[in-house]
């Protein structure tokens, strides 16, 4: 996008995390910030914060992206006054055509009617039958680390979290006397997948490997995603009324297959719930990759 590439270089591959409600999400850079600016994911009030900071600001307060944040209002004004005048010119037409078009419109809602009727009353009616669930969408980073399986987010609260360890490989103990020579590394920042493999660089000038092509990853979760509603709506059934925001985090092995999940939510880190879940997850096609595990975290909302 136009808008991103005019970030300046060093500010536009910055890494950052920002708020979505009670979570932490990303890290991401500067330049896929701005996208989300321009695709109305994100408003000048996202909370964001480079990764270690705890204090998060809104990201319009921020200097280098008050301008994109201005030039996204003014997309968002324009875009609006264009589905308006859309409307205005449909109405237009269906008054302009008459006895004819009234009937059609009128045999339209109808059928929409009897159509929507037997949804509800018949088989099939995805629509209805899932009618109160929602999800948000994903987010993909290097999968990290979870002390003794706790969860990544302080849940329901909002406070930080604290640094997770780094998911690499198993760490062979050394003879005692040797000095340990090997520096921490810290968890890696998200890389897209370009050409050949993509590094991720850290603070300390270290670099790991990530190869696992967010696109693909992407379009898997979309086209799968409304498999797990099924595992909301029986657990809503297990639960009158029941309604809650669950966030879950499944990392992705290198053969391409579910390998771990996680729930966040106090009364869902195990049972029937997470067995769907993990039944259904480890049916999704993804493609086998190598390099740094890849982790996916979604949140559902219920009722």
């Amino acid at each position: 996008m136009l808008a991103a590439q005019e970030l300046d270089p060093e500010l536009s591959e910055q890494q950052w995390l920002f708020r979505q409600g009670d979570l932490v999400l990303g890290p991401m850079t500067g330049q896929q910030l701005v996208e989300k600016l321009f695709t109305g994911e994100m408003t000048g009030d996202t909370l964001i914060a480079p990764p270690g900071e705890r204090d998060f600001v809104r990201i319009a307060d921020v200097d280098a992206f008050k301008v994109h944040v201005a030039r996204a209002v003014a997309k968002a004004r324009v875009d609006a006054d264009v589905r308006a005048e859309r409307q205005r010119t449909m109405r237009y037409r269906l008054i302009a055509g008459g006895v004819g078009a009234a009937v059609t419109v009128a045999l339209a809602i109808g059928a929409w009617q009897v159509a929507r009727w037997a949804a509800v009353h018949g088989p099939g009616g995805e629509e209805d039958e899932y009618a109160g669930i929602s999800v948000d969408l994903p987010t993909i980073a290097v999968a990290q680390a979870r002390k003794d399986d706790q969860e990544l987010f302080a849940y329901p609260s909002s406070s930080p979290r604290p640094p997770d360890k780094v998911a690499s490989a198993e760490t062979k103990p050394k003879p005692s006397g040797t000095p340990n020579t090997s520096p921490t590394v810290p968890a890696a920042a998200v890389a897209t997948k370009k050409p050949g493999g993509s590094v991720s660089t850290e603070p300390d000038g270290l670099q790991m490997s990530t190869e696992f092509d967010q696109a693909s990853i992407n379009k898997v979760v979309s086209s799968n995603q409304k498999t797990l509603f099924r595992c909301l709506k029986e657990e809503a059934a297990r639960r009158p009324g029941f309604a809650a925001k669950i966030p879950i985090e499944f990392v992705i092995g290198n053969d391409g297959r579910v390998s771990k999940l996680w729930v966040d939510h106090p009364q869902l880190k195990q049972g029937p719930l997470y067995e769907c879940f993990l039944g259904e997850l480890k049916k999704w096609p993804f493609k086998p990759y190598k390099g740094e595990l890849a982790s996916v975290n979604l949140s559902f909302k219920v009722g």
